[in-house]
């Protein structure tokens, strides 16, 4: 005979609370992607097809850079569902992103990580690449972070033991 699932004493309840909702307009999306347009133009009017490979090659080189600090930041993650990340294609969430609904302040601090250890290991590449590398590496990476940034930030007020779901076109917090 089974017991009511409320007179378990080890019966654990899900039961989270929308508790704000960020919709991500299709205008914030375009000029987004206007400002990476902006750059290649930039790289190709200052040097030429070079500035073309930079463009390229410094993307790659950004997500290899935010790969390896999201494999750091998440040696010491016990849950591995919170390590489970996937790259997408999507705007504005383009890049590395959780496949699952992730707690905000683990969202935080691997985006926090990502920003501050990324723009110092960029510094250590300085003596060794060329200019227009340089400039694609340092905007590629604050471009690709931008958007969870904001995110972070529109976020700030609430309790860090929420719940964030990134979907393609919103964000969304949930609380218990």
């Amino acid at each position: 005979m089974r017991n009511k699932l409320s007179d378990q004493q080890n019966a654990t309840i899900y039961q989270y609370q929308l508790v704000k909702r960020t919709i991500i307009r299709p205008e914030l999306i375009q000029s987004h992607l206007l400002i990476a347009a902006i750059l290649l133009a930039f790289q190709m009017l200052m040097y030429q097809m070079d500035g073309l490979f930079s463009w390229l090659f410094g993307f790659a080189v950004v997500q290899i850079i935010h790969i390896v600090i999201i494999l750091l930041t998440f040696i010491r993650v016990d849950e591995a569902v919170d390590r489970k990340w996937v790259w997408r294609i999507t705007p504005p969430w383009i890049g590395f992103k959780p496949a699952n609904d992730i707690k905000l302040q683990l969202f935080r601090r691997v985006h926090r990580h990502m920003f501050w250890i990324g723009l110092c290991s960029i510094a250590l590449l300085y003596p060794w690449i060329k200019e227009s590398l340089m400039i694609s590496i340092v905007s590629w990476h604050l471009w690709l972070l931008m958007p969870r940034m904001l995110l972070s930030y529109s976020f700030r007020k609430e309790r860090k033991d929420g719940v964030l779901r990134l979907e393609s076109r919103e964000a969304s917090y949930y609380h218990r």
